[in-house]
């Protein structure tokens, strides 16, 4: 095999049961975890040997410094990940390749033993490793085939041998014949989630990460700055730590790091990233930890601003490293106190305003014109007079008593609306409030037989979108009043109390179309 020379005193021994290793095909992986066991046997092995491979680095010169470098060939179907760290000699080999094989090191960030082979063969069917240890002049190849294992029950993979340079350093891991080949959005997502799952050694400068020869980035969040006006300024960024008794073990675990309010606010962003020996293994992009006793429920402000990250260093983890080990009520626990850290942030991201004032009745009254004239006209009346004979719809005391508890008045007094109908003039008194962002958007109230109270919740993040200018506002109180007034024309066909389903939406496209047809009429 020309300069190749088989070792074969230098064999790797695979048993008990060599068949397992085709199990592992059926892990619950996403593939940024997968190939996360490969980076992190590369930073590892980087950690550990990082004062001699600096010197390589600099007598090798051009700026290197540690590049972990992850191509996938979709003709192909081969995944590659290939790294200039320090490499390994035979028994590293081993351990990397047996199963049960802990690193005699488990401080760091490889510590089962196992996550390079079950990552390894759950992506593909064979994969091998050449790997040259700096210093040692020899390369060292093994080739891993899973069907073959498992059917032959092979209990020696052999190693093969090739003469380097002993300035040579690297490893490099081929994975072939892919059960899950990697496409569409699959491969955009697989950067970003690595730019966040290494944001700590990225920010450092000491390590790169390239995919598909594109630089992996992480780009962290801009905070909320107030000034204060007398040149002060504060920066919504703090550092937090807090501890939580672990009743499984009998001991304490710590907790460490920072909370901030983004801006501008983003539900894929937002959240905290839970890091362990600095590797995310909870959060990143549309994926971050966002217990709702701190973020809330739905689309919050909080939910949108709260950001942060907490180092979890002693806390127990899964073989994946994909998920923290809750058990005992740990995660329980380690929310209330998180809660309790963040507090004034849940609190400050949920009431600051971006817009530098609310919406003020002079907006809301002058947006409101045009739609006051499109309902009063006779001719919508009459263009509408078919549809509606309307009764009153009644609500129970408890319904009424929660609205009274959700509602509240109007710190300017409502917007008036007055729709002629035949002898009965219906008036809409629309109200605008500030209440809690997760608080209803729309709320009906009907204090008498002709009359009809609208509340919308600005604070609402639906709502909020509206008050940059007064078309927006036109459309959102011509969409709000046709919304209750189809509620009340859904009524008129159901004097059982029984609305379909679909009714209300009947109704409201009547009207919308009617508001609509008058407003191209006139003009015209």
């Amino acid at each position: 095999m020309d300069d190749v020379e088989r070792i074969h005193a230098q064999t790797i021994n695979v048993r008990p049961d060599s068949g397992v290793y085709a199990t592992y095909q059926r892990l619950s992986y996403r593939p940024w975890y997968a190939i996360a066991e490969f980076v992190d046997n590369s930073t590892q092995n980087y950690y550990e040997n990082r004062e001699n491979l600096k010197k390589a680095y600099e007598t090798e010169g051009t700026g290197r410094k540690l590049k972990i470098e992850i191509n996938y060939d979709a003709i192909k179907n081969i995944l590659k990940i290939h790294d200039n760290a320090n490499g390994m000699e035979i028994e590293e080999l081993r351990r990397a390749v047996t199963l049960n094989r802990p690193p005699p090191n488990t401080s760091g960030r490889c510590e089962f033993g196992m996550g390079l082979k079950t990552a390894a063969c759950w992506f593909g069917r064979k994969w091998s490793i050449n790997t040259t240890k700096l210093g040692s002049g020899r390369k060292l190849q093994v080739t891993v085939h899973v069907p073959d294992l498992a059917i032959n029950k092979t209990e020696e993979i052999e190693v093969f041998e090739r003469r380097v340079d002993e300035a040579a350093h690297f490893t490099e891991i081929n994975i072939e014949q892919l059960y899950r080949p990697l496409k569409g959005r699959t491969l955009g997502r697989i950067k970003d989630q690595l730019g966040s799952l290494y944001r700590v050694d990225l920010r450092s400068k000491e390590i790169e990460i390239l995919w598909d020869g594109e630089p992996v980035i992480f780009q962290d969040p801009k905070f909320l700055r107030e000034s204060h006006g007398n040149g002060q300024e504060t920066v919504w960024k703090r550092e937090i730590s807090f501890s939580v008794p672990n009743s499984i073990l009998g001991s304490t675990l710590s907790a460490g790091g920072w909370v901030g309010i983004m801006i501008p606010g983003s539900q894929r962003d937002a959240g905290f990233a839970l890091l362990r020996r600095g590797r995310v293994i909870l959060g990143g992009p549309g994926e971050g930890y966002k217990p709702v006793e701190v973020f809330g429920q739905g689309n919050t402000f909080r939910s949108q601003r709260l950001v942060g990250e907490l180092n979890l260093d002693e806390w127990p983890v899964t073989q994946a490293k994909d998920a923290f080990d809750w058990s005992g009520d740990l995660e329980e626990a380690f929310i209330n106190e998180l809660k309790k850290v963040c507090q004034d942030y849940m609190d400050k991201a949920e009431g600051h305003r971006e817009r530098t004032k609310p919406v003020s009745r002079g907006e809301m009254e002058h947006s409101s014109e045009p739609i006051k004239e499109i309902f009063s006209e006779k001719k919508f009346e009459e263009a509408i007079k078919e549809e509606i004979e309307i009764p009153t719809p009644q609500k129970t005391p408890d319904q009424i008593e929660m609205d009274a508890k959700m509602l509240g008045e109007s710190s300017e007094g409502p917007i008036v609306f007055t729709l002629n109908f035949g002898k009965t003039s219906w008036i809409f008194r629309l109200h605008w409030q500030n209440l809690i962002s997760d608080a209803p958007w729309m709320t009906v109230d009907y204090p008498q037989d002709n009359e009809v109270n609208i509340y919308l919740n600005m604070t609402n993040s639906f709502l909020s979108e509206f008050h940059e200018n007064g078309a927006s506002l036109q459309v959102l109180q011509k969409f709000v009043i046709a919304f209750a007034l189809a509620e009340k024309l859904a009524w008129s066909v159901a004097p059982d109390g029984l609305v379909s389903p679909g009714e209300v939406r009947t109704k409201m496209n009547s009207v919308l179309r009617k508001a609509s047809e008058l407003v191209r009429n006139d003009e015209s």
